[in-house]
C-alpha cells in the first residue's frame, strides 16, 4: 500500500511564516535595544534582511509559479482529450 505525500494547506503555510516573521522581528527589537554600537546595529540589519530576502523569496516565487501551473493542469488535460 503506498501512502500519498501530505503536503501542508495553505493556513499552515501562512502560519509558519507569520511566526517566522514575529521572531525575525523580536530579535530585531531586542538587538536595537542592545549596547551595541550603532553603526554595527545597522550592519546587522542589513544584512539580516538580505540575507531573509535571498534566502525566502525563491521559495514564495517558486510556490505560487507551481500553484499556477498546478491550477491549470485540469484544463490541459480536458484540452488533450476533447482533440
Amino acid at each position: 500500500m503506498v501512502e500519498e505525500e501530505q503536503t501542508p494547506d495553505r493556513g499552515s503555510r501562512v502560519l509558519l511564516v507569520a511566526v517566522m516573521l514575529c521572531l525575525i522581528i523580536v530579535a530585531h527589537v531586542f538587538m536595537w535595544f542592545s549596547d551595541m554600537p550603532r553603526d554595527l546595529k545597522i550592519v546587522f540589519t542589513v544584512l539580516n534582511a538580505a540575507g531573509w530576502t535571498i534566502v525566502l523569496a525563491p521559495i514564495l516565487l517558486v510556490d505560487r509559479w507551481l500553484a499556477t501551473i498546478q491550477a491549470g493542469a485540469p484544463e490541459e488535460e480536458a484540452e488533450g482529450q476533447s482533440l
